[in-house]
């Protein structure tokens, strides 16, 4: 037998298919790179998921080559400031004339060239609304800093976006903005990536665009489609029909036909889509027929009519297209959980960005006071002193600029707040060795690398008639294992007391800033009220309304519930204080670092 004849294995064929897919999403890629050469001021942009700085860096290539006319590249830094974006003074030029000076910002300098933004899914709302608002108007205009700016800014957007977090999209209104959406997840950088569209074909096509004409049979399809997939924008069908005509003065044919109209939709609509056909489900039954005579009969219960063979074409390739971008993603995602799995820190969640005065991230600047608000801005004060030169007194000394207490500004922080784990433990009774001793093993646990994630930790024992704070917010592993080698245990069980220590614990941190979550390892079987009483029936009563105040405070709370079955009075309890409820019946410390970090951190 001829081994060259043998069937092919179900590896074999794996590879083919994952080559085939490989081809045909980085053939439309090039080709969106193409259609944006040759109709930069009708399709605007592109957004662009998922791809390998490699890929980024060639798609940018060819679309600089295509547009021909040295058009440059010009990057926007995900924390560029206003003045940087639009303009505004520049202050060097400003001292040095005696009197304001503008500069051109990054966006009229991209005029006629190609705009990168990278890491879209993080930029700012201001930033994108800017950009936004110039991608519609082909111009920038802005009044600031005493001086009136407007230029020509009509450029191709190319925007890169990887969110790896479930909070982290790219703004809507400037994804709506751009023409194109694709994904690249799973396309392999190491594959040689022949060029077909060469600047010459692109540059036959654009002589040949204005002659390329669009049946009304089509037209209608591509409205029909965008409404059947839930696209409520007016300018997807726009960029679908530009699109359309586009691929066809490519192909050097002078009509659009259904493959262009076809490719045009995975293109434009793919990204957009917010409806997905099912054809697998059965449709709906038609409705009744009016009764004859019936004069009152509504126009919206007539039957409507059915969508062409065009029009369901291009929902199916639409529906195709976004299945097959959802699974490359979905591969990618368990990708990177494996290796992060391997990873010896887990990546954990600290808490909510909060603005500082004094350390994080540089956000930009404020009006006020340096001796108390912050540290001082120079650039910022003197840009905002440099437009009142004119009408103030020349200063004293020589100086070249006069700088009064309203021009000073101080620079605004931003930060990711810490996290604190407050573990709220019950020492008493016969048991509060083994639960002293998986609330030390925990701590250890969630302590180990934790300085990467900004976290600390605090311990509460409460036994006998109150609660004590052995260990106060820490991030110290040192520090932990000397203070929790010897925690006292036994006694009553105050659990009112707890919950209220945890309560009071809670509220210095958020006054600090930070952001806590409250771990209870406890049976829910107070037997001590709140004012060191004994008596089950008040106990519980101080624990109900504690739990309360509790859960006020809108914290997350985890409880743990150590008894040895669970517990309808622990499960109550952490009802009340509105915490996710776990039965923990074995003493697990691992367990415990787990959960907290999975439930609450991450």
């Amino acid at each position: 037998m001829n081994p060259a004849a043998a069937p092919p294995t179900d590896r074999q064929a794996s590879r083919e298919a994952f080559e085939r897919m490989d081809a045909a999403r980085w053939g439309q890629a090039d080709l969106a790179a193409a259609l944006l050469a040759l109709m930069p001021l009708r399709l605007k942009g592109a957004v662009f998921d998922g791809a390998a700085p490699e890929l980024a860096g060639l798609l940018q290539d060819r679309l600089t080559q295509r547009l021909g006319n040295g058009a440059l590249l010009h990057r926007m830094p995900v924390s560029i400031t206003d003045d940087r974006l639009i303009g505004g003074l520049d202050l060097a030029a400003t001292l040095a004339a005696g009197r304001p000076v503008a500069e051109t910002g990054l966006l009229a300098r991209a005029d006629g060239g190609v705009l990168i933004v990278p890491m879209a899914e993080r930029l700012p709302g201001r930033a994108a609304a800017q950009l936004a608002r110039v991608i519609d108007t082909g111009e920038v205009e802005t009044e600031r800093d005493g001086l009136s700016l407007r230029a020509p800014a009509n450029f191709v957007t190319l925007a890169f976006a990887d969110p790896d977090e479930p909070g982290e999209l790219l703004p809507a209104g400037l994804g709506d903005r751009l023409a194109f959406g694709l994904s690249l997840y799973g396309v392999s950088p190491a594959r040689p990536r022949p060029e077909t569209l060469s600047p010459a074909i692109v540059d036959a096509a654009r002589a040949k665009l204005r002659w390329v004409s669009v049946p009304d049979a089509i037209m209608d399809a591509l409205i029909d489609a965008a409404l059947r997939l839930g696209i409520r924008s007016l300018r997807a069908p726009a960029f679908c029909l530009a699109a359309a005509r586009g691929i066809a003065a490519l192909a050097g044919r002078d009509e659009v036909t259904d493959a262009d109209a076809s490719l045009a939709a995975e293109l434009v609509y793919a990204s957009r889509a917010n409806v997905l056909i099912d054809r697998s489900e059965p449709s709906a039954p038609p409705p009744e027929p009016p009764e004859p005579g019936d004069e009152n009969t509504d126009d919206a219960s007539r039957p409507q009519p059915e969508p062409d063979e065009l029009t369901e074409l291009l929902v199916e390739a639409v529906r195709v297209r976004v299945s097959l971008d959802m699974a490359a993603r979905a591969r990618t995602t368990r990708q990177r959980s494996r290796q992060r799995s391997r990873q010896e820190v887990p990546p954990g969640k600290s808490g909510d960005m909060v603005d500082s005065r004094r350390r994080g991230s540089r956000i930009g600047a404020r009006a006020g006071d340096p001796r108390r608000d912050g540290r001082l801005d120079l650039l910022s004060t003197l840009r905002t002193a440099a437009p009142w030169q004119r009408i103030r007194e020349a200063p004293a000394g020589g100086a070249v600029i006069s700088v009064r207490a309203s021009d000073f500004r101080v620079k605004r922080f931003r930060h990711r707040s810490e996290a604190v784990v407050i573990f709220v433990v019950d020492a008493s009774g016969s048991s509060a060795m083994n639960r002293l001793a998986d609330a030390k093993g925990a701590i250890e646990l969630l302590l180990s690398g934790c300085y990467s994630r900004r976290e600390s930790v605090a311990l509460i024992a409460f036994r006998k008639e109150g609660a004590d704070l052995l260990l106060p917010p820490t991030r110290s592993l040192t520090r932990v294992k000397r203070s929790l080698s010897r925690l006292p245990g036994g006694g009553g069980t105050p659990l009112a007391a707890g919950i209220a220590a945890a309560a009071q614990l809670v509220r210095i941190e958020r006054r600090k800033r930070k952001a806590p979550h409250v771990v209870f390892l406890s049976d829910g079987q107070g037997n001590i009220a709140l004012d060191g009483s004994p008596g089950r029936e008040r106990a519980a009563e101080d624990a109900r309304d504690m739990a309360r105040r509790l859960k006020s405070l809108q914290e997350p709370v985890l409880f743990f519930d150590i008894s040895k079955r669970p517990s309808a009075q622990a499960e109550m309890i952490s009802t009340e204080m509105g915490a996710i409820y776990r039965p923990l019946p074995v003493a697990d410390a691992a367990r415990v670092s787990r959960d907290v970090r999975s439930l609450l951190l991450e």
